[in-house]
């Protein structure tokens, strides 16, 4: 029926071409109705069998970012941690411009040095810093908010959620206004403190105890100064970054949801599954009362997933604009479908969503995902060779890159965009 209804569309085009007079410049190739244009939206029960949602696909620790939060919308806490391995030597420039190592340096204190992402934070005009000791042993790697060890053969829990319950450091009020740095002085005892590497009951626990707020960083440091027996009128500064710096925060996710999840730390992806018989499917066409062509008879100009915003979990709406796109996905019975490895993409939508579209979404209008090339090689497939698989995957164009996550409501829709020739209208 497909090579049918190609045929018919190139006929009733050489038919055209026929009638066109020699001289008649621009004059039209095609008989006045015999190529429509039209849309159609199906919903979810007419193209799809199944979308759900996973999450675990980015790591927090090691993201590139850190969040520290004080019941921001009401239920997001976050505390930052990091452990800092101070230099034993140190390189010194002498009297006579020769750099030489320094072995014994005298540190003599120092300061945490934090920027912040004014741009992705939700704070009010001043708000409070508290930097904090960690007095337990803890892994950087798996520690979350309740345990500050989360492996395979060990899992120990904090004394106090969130790392909490170590002495104080230094508590300081910062206003964006004057800088977009914080800067959080650290006493020659504490740099001494985190100077023993042989204990793993060491680092700082940096948090915001400003209701309502939620803050990002983009950096974090540890800049300590030193007095050098080389030149012990001088004080040289080294800056330390934390090898595995991470955020705790609470309430966590579930790993799965039946509600359209993307974006995230830890990465949320959304799996759908089209139907392959797709291109059996009957639908209204312009023409005439009762017209219906099935899809695979005409030509796809047009295909795009309508996706209906909704409000993100409290706390976790996005912290920046977000792209999307649709990759194929790999599926088959030897994996589960959320580590099915994924293809290429075949869609990117082509503007970006703001985060207050999953904020206040009363009367949003659905955001639309193009993924024509993937619905027409599906409805189009030569059924003697194996099928494409019918899965894609709704995911970030970059993922790891937010925090928060952008939520969508279950069973999209799918617009339609079709090109038909007058010779098919058959029933």
């Amino acid at each position: 029926m497909k090579r049918v209804a190609w045929l018919a569309l190139s006929a009733g085009i050489l038919l055209g071409c026929g009638e066109e007079s020699p001289t008649d410049v621009g004059g039209p190739l095609l008989p006045a109705g015999s190529v429509r244009t039209f849309e159609v939206v199906l919903d979810a029960a007419d193209f799809m069998g199944v979308d759900t949602s996973f999450s675990g696909y980015t790591r927090i620790q090691g993201s590139g970012f850190q969040v520290v939060a004080d019941g921001f919308e009401g239920t997001l806490d976050a505390h930052t941690l990091a452990r800092f391995d101070i230099p034993t030597i140190i390189a010194v420039t002498d009297t006579a411009g020769v750099v030489r190592t320094d072995s014994t340096p005298v540190f003599v204190g120092g300061r945490i040095v934090a920027r912040v992402d004014t741009l992705r934070s939700n704070m009010p005009g001043t708000v409070r810093f508290r930097l904090t000791r960690i007095e337990e042993e803890w892994d950087p790697a798996t520690a979350t908010w309740t345990l500050r060890v989360d492996s395979s053969g060990s899992q120990l829990a904090w004394a106090q959620p969130g790392a909490a319950g170590g002495s104080e450091i230094a508590a300081i009020d910062w206003t964006a206004a004057g800088s977009d740095s914080l800067i959080i002085p650290i006493d020659s005892a504490t740099v001494a403190e985190w100077s023993d590497t042989t204990t793993t009951a060491r680092g700082a626990r940096l948090s915001i105890v400003t209701d309502g707020t939620r803050v990002r960083f983009a950096d974090l440091v540890l800049r300590v100064d030193a007095r050098s027996t080389i030149r012990p009128d001088t004080i040289f500064t080294t800056t330390v970054r934390p090898p595995d710096p991470t955020f705790l925060f609470d309430p966590s996710l579930p790993e799965s949801s039946a509600d359209l999840v993307l974006s995230g730390a830890p990465g949320w992806r959304t799996f759908v599954e089209f139907r392959e018989d797709l291109g059996l499917r009957m639908v209204p066409c312009p023409s005439s009362p009762g017209c219906r062509v099935r899809l695979d008879q005409v030509a796809i100009t047009f295909a795009g997933l309508l996706l209906e915003p909704q409000a993100s979990p409290p706390g976790f709406v996005p912290q920046d604009s977000l792209l999307l796109e649709a990759r194929a996905v790999y599926a088959s019975e030897r994996a589960p479908l959320a580590r099915s490895p994924l293809g290429v993409s075949v869609g990117v939508m082509t503007r970006q969503i703001a985060p207050d579209r999953f904020r206040d979404v009363t009367g949003a209008e659905a955001i639309e995902l193009p993924v024509t090339g993937f619905v027409s090689g599906l409805v189009n497939s030569d059924t003697t060779f194996a099928p494409p698989s019918p899965w894609v995957a709704l995911l970030p164009y970059l993922e790891g890159v937010d925090f928060g996550v952008a939520a969508f409501r279950p069973l999209p829709r799918l617009r339609l965009v079709l090109t038909i020739a007058s010779e098919l209208q058959l029933r």
